[in-house]
C-alpha cells in the first residue's frame, strides 16, 4: 500500500491544477490581508469599543478567512480526486497496476492517504497563513482566544476535506471522471443550501425549513462541519448575528451526534468505495 500512498502523492504534484490553486491562493491571502488590515484600522479609529472591534474583525476572519479557504480545499480535492480511480480505469493503465501482488482494497485505501497527505499539508498551511494574517494586522488569535480552540478549529479546518475526499472516490469508483466531478459538486453544493435554510429557518422560526436543512445536511455534511470550526474557534466571541452560511449562532453549533454521524459517514463511503472497486470488472 505504501507504493500506491506514494505514488498517488506524487502524481496529485505534477498535476497542473495544483500550481493554479497555489496561485489563487497566492493572491487571495494578499487581499484577505490588505482587507482585514485596512478593516482592522477603521474600526479601531471608530470604535471606542475594544470588544466590538474583535467581534467585527473576528466575524471578516470567519467569514473571508475560514469560508472561502474552506471553498479553496474543497476544489483543490475535488479536482485531484474525482478521477483519482476512474481515470486510470479508461487510459487502461490499471491494468498495469492490478495485476501486481496488490489488493483491490490496498489500492482504493492507498488512493485516499496518498491525497490526504496533500489534502491535509495544504489544508495546515491554509489555516496557518490566516492565523498570521490574524497576528500582523493587530489582532492574535491564539493569544486572544487560546490555543486549545485554535487547535481544535484546525481538526474541523482539515476534517472537512477529508470528507470531500472519501465522497470523491466512492464517486470515482462508480461513475467516469467528469460523471464523477459533477456529482461530487452537486453534493457540495447541497451541504451550503441545507445550511442556508438551517440559519434562515432559525431565525424565522419555521421548522419546516429547518428540517430540509437538516436533511440536505445530513446528505452533505460540509457545511456542518465548518460550523463546528466557527464554533470552535470564537466560542468565547459570541456571535449574536449570523450572515448567511457563515458566522453561526451559538444556538446552530451542530450537536455531538452530527460529528458521530460525519465521522461514520466518512469510513462509510470508503468502505462502499473498497466493496464496489472489488467487485468492479475492470477487463
Amino acid at each position: 500500500m505504501n507504493a500506491i500512498i506514494s505514488a498517488t502523492f506524487k502524481e496529485a504534484l505534477r498535476k497542473k491544477i495544483l500550481l493554479f490553486v497555489g496561485i489563487i491562493t497566492f493572491i487571495y491571502l494578499i487581499l484577505l490581508g490588505l482587507f482585514l488590515s485596512f478593516s482592522f484600522k477603521e474600526f479601531r479609529a471608530h470604535n471606542v469599543n475594544t470588544i466590538l472591534v474583535f467581534k467585527n474583525i473576528s466575524l471578516f476572519i470567519s467569514v473571508l478567512g475560514f469560508y472561502f479557504s474552506s471553498m479553496l480545499i474543497t476544489f483543490l480535492t475535488i479536482m485531484t480526486s474525482v478521477g483519482t480511480v476512474s481515470s486510470e480505469i479508461e487510459s487502461g493503465a490499471i491494468h498495469a497496476i492490478i495485476t501486481k501482488p496488490i489488493k483491490r482494497s490496498h489500492y482504493v485505501l492507498g488512493k485516499y492517504l496518498g491525497l490526504s497527505i496533500l489534502v491535509i499539508t495544504y489544508s495546515c498551511f491554509l489555516f496557518a497563513s490566516i492565523i498570521a494574517i490574524s497576528y500582523f494586522i493587530g489582532m492574535p488569535l491564539i493569544s486572544t482566544l487560546g490555543i486549545i480552540p485554535v487547535l481544535k478549529g484546525l481538526l474541523f479546518f482539515i476534517f472537512e476535506p477529508l470528507v470531500i475526499l472519501s465522497l470523491s472516490i466512492f464517486g470515482s469508483t462508480i461513475f467516469k471522471t467528469m460523471t464523477n466531478g459533477i456529482f461530487v459538486f452537486a453534493i457540495y453544493i447541497l451541504g451550503l443550501i441545507g445550511g442556508m435554510m438551517e440559519q434562515i429557518g432559525s431565525l424565522i422560526n419555521s421548522d419546516a425549513l429547518m428540517k430540509w436543512g437538516i436533511f440536505l445536511s445530513l446528505i452533505s455534511p460540509s457545511d456542518v462541519i465548518y460550523r463546528e470550526m466557527i464554533s470552535a474557534i470564537f466560542s468565547n466571541v459570541g456571535f449574536d448575528f449570523p450572515l448567511l452560511g457563515a458566522a453561526p449562532q451559538a444556538h446552530m453549533t451542530p450537536s455531538a451526534w452530527m460529528n458521530v454521524y460525519i465521522a461514520v459517514y466518512m469510513v462509510g463511503l470508503l468502505f462502499l468505495a473498497v466493496k464496489k472497486f472489488s467487485r468492479k470488472d475492470i477487463s
